[in-house]
């Protein structure tokens, strides 16, 4: 997901209107500047935190429930209002971790700070002469004492006119505000609601070290009463401590917001690129979504990611899902197509540099189910037409190997089909078939020998597709892919006594053709196993799939005659109607369990042609992925048994 997003921002943000280029530009300058200066103010206030620097502007978002900037821009005046801050000394995680937070909110322990501040409430109206209630009680006048003797108020011989008593140095203030506090403080009444709350402290073990901060700072209880705004409090006088700081951050952000809102006008008047995308995605693949994107102002303001909005239809209704539960909603099959999204948002970005470009396309086709398959080729084909792309296919799925190279041949870029050739030491490239292999093998079974045995398999199947397993045709071909007895009552010769003649007849009817071949009478056995030793003997360095085709047949027909010929009853494998060569193999394995070098090569046989004989989904996948080395290996192996 998050590389679809990415992909996104990339296709949004490079397709951008040339109009309006060079106010992104700006921008993109302004915010750098911005995220600095934000940066610098941040660590001004960071002391006051007692948290990493790196949490101060969550903590600051998560108490306002806002960014930073709403934040900012919309308490700028209640900040400045603040003339003298309070509580600088009070560090904010002291109280607010999640340990002390925690306990200050039972309620248990919020009955007790309710008592306290009713006693001192009404302490400071009836003990004190200069102290209100609510406006201004001791912390608000050491707070002004220390600011007036901080910037040498009485030392430039000024006066502070409290009440009608006339203060003229630090050394009186200081005194009257300690009397002053004292009469509240240490009250009796006071102090036995305090000893309560720090029993109360001391009983919890996580809050013991808190209990001494408190005693330092007993000032600060009458706020516990509310401590969400309490927490709020804090961070704007924090703030309210580094006025020059915040004045150049504001004029910043307000410079910014101007240019943002220039571009956010051209945004919308902009029919964005990523639309057009989207509708590539929509129109050519079958899911049961639409996506849009729910923030492309962001995306382009803010340098946010793009919120993508997926609107699911399950056959009832439809309903709008983020990423996480679209993926929930989907199958495998459909999740893999959701994931192309990535790709043409990539090749449509790539596409608007105008430069060469090479595309590099490694087994898409796995990934998907049939119905998308094709419309992926389809746009395979839309990017092979670009002049300025190149673009290399790779697959093991020999239907799509086919149906690629029908459907791109065509374009003027085309340079042609290779195949990869591994052996022991090294992969080379050979020049892929220039026709699909299964025309060929209708044309040349008459006139090439390896056609017409890799015929077999591809008719048989034919044949099961069309009339059916119980046909004559069928349970002929059938027992030439493996080694079978006659079956008199279905009148089936034997593997080793089909004629070619007999084979040919049927290739004729199912093809409808009238071919004939030079030696009818020659057995088809001996064309396999002749077909084979001659591959073998010319040691060709690619094999096409005609010669692994007969290879594999000459495999499992030496293998099966030397078990079958071996093992105690000869006839056992007469009534196997399914999986005959492993079932056969199994059978040896019981009678001869200690001969390992024998078992090595039939697992081996089994492993490789089990699958390879049979038309299936992936068009002969297997036989095009084993190399020529293992299956030569392998039926040199067979032979020397």
């Amino acid at each position: 997901m998050e590389q679809i997003f990415n992909a996104l921002i990339s296709l949004i943000i490079n397709n951008l209107t040339k109009q309006i280029s060079e106010l992104f530009q700006l921008l993109i300058r302004i915010n750098t500047k911005l995220i600095e200066t934000k940066t610098e103010f941040l660590s001004t206030i960071h002391p006051y935190f007692g948290l990493k620097a790196n949490v101060i502007e969550q903590t600051i978002t998560q108490a306002f429930k806002t960014d930073l900037y709403s934040f900012i821009e919309s308490r700028i005046t209640e900040i400045n209002d603040i003339a003298t801050p309070l509580y600088s000394s009070i560090v904010f995680n002291e109280i607010f971790n999640d340990k002390v937070y925690a306990f200050l909110q039972k309620k248990s322990f919020n009955t007790k700070i309710k008592e306290y501040i009713a006693i001192y409430d009404k302490l400071v109206d009836e003990k004190t002469t200069f102290f209100k209630k609510g406006d201004f009680d001791h912390y608000n006048a050491e707070t002004i004492s220390k600011s007036l003797k901080d910037n040498g108020f009485f030392k430039a011989h000024h006066k502070v006119k409290i009440k009608d008593i006339e203060i003229g140095d630090i050394f009186e203030l200081e005194t009257i505000i300690k009397e002053e506090k004292e009469k509240v403080l240490n009250d009796p009444e006071l102090t036995s609601k305090f000893t309560e709350i720090d029993k109360a402290l001391n009983a919890n073990n996580e809050c013991r070290n808190f209990k001494n901060y408190i005693a330092a700072n007993q000032e600060i209880l009458k706020e516990f009463i509310d401590l969400e705004n309490f927490k709020k409090k804090l961070i704007l006088n924090y703030i309210a401590n580094h006025k020059g700081e915040l004045d150049v951050f504001v004029k910043l952000y307000i410079a910014t917001k101007t240019r943002r809102n220039e571009i956010t006008v051209e945004a919308k008047k902009e029919h964005s690129e990523w639309v057009r995308v989207l509708d590539i995605f929509k129109n050519r693949f079958t899911v049961p979504f639409e996506i849009k994107i729910n923030n492309q102002e962001d995306v382009i303001l803010k340098n946010e990611p793009a919120s993508l909005i997926f609107t699911y239809n399950d056959g009832v209704g439809t309903k709008d899902l983020g990423g996480a539960e679209i993926q929930r909603s989907l199958s495998t099959g459909e999740q893999r197509v959701f994931y192309l999204l990535n790709i043409i948002f990539q090749i449509e970005t790539k596409k608007k540099l105008n430069t060469e470009q090479l595309v590099i396309v490694d087994d898409i086709a796995d990934s998907f189910d049939y119905k998308n398959k094709y419309a992926i080729i389809e746009y395979l084909k839309d990017i092979a037409e670009e002049s300025l792309f190149k673009m290399i296919i790779l697959t093991h799925n020999f239907d799509f190997y086919k149906t690629v190279k029908n459907r791109l041949e065509s374009v003027n870029n085309w340079e042609g089909n290779l195949k990869a050739v591994k052996t022991e030491t090294e992969v080379f490239f050979v020049a892929g078939e220039k026709k699909d292999v299964f025309p060929l093998l209708r044309k040349n079974y008459d006139s090439c020998e390896k056609s017409f045995v890799s015929c077999i398999p591809f008719v048989r199947n034919l044949i099961e597709y069309t009339t059916g397993t119980k046909s004559t045709d069928y349970l002929t071909l059938t027992s030439l892919l493996h080694m079978k007895p006659e079956n008199v009552s279905s009148n089936i010769k034997a593997t080793k006594e089909h004629l070619v003649g007999d084979v040919l007849t049927i290739f004729n009817r199912v093809f409808n053709q009238t071919k004939a071949v030079a030696d009818p009478n020659k057995k088809v056995y001996d064309l396999v196993i002749s077909i084979a030793d001659n591959i073998i003997h010319e040691n060709e360095a690619v094999l096409d799939l005609k010669s692994k085709l007969c290879l594999s047949m000459a495999i499992r027909y030496k293998a099966e005659s030397y078990i079958i010929q071996n093992v105690s009853d000869v006839n056992f494998h007469n009534n196997i109607q399914t999986k005959e060569t492993g079932k056969i193999v199994e059978q040896y394995k019981k009678e001869f369990p200690s001969n390992k070098q024998h078992i090595d090569v039939f697992d081996r046989v089994n492993l490789m042609t089990a699958e390879n004989l049979h038309l299936n989904s992936f068009m002969y996948e297997p036989l095009m992925d084993l190399s020529e080395d293992h299956l030569r290996t392998l039926y040199n192996d067979v032979s020397a048994l």
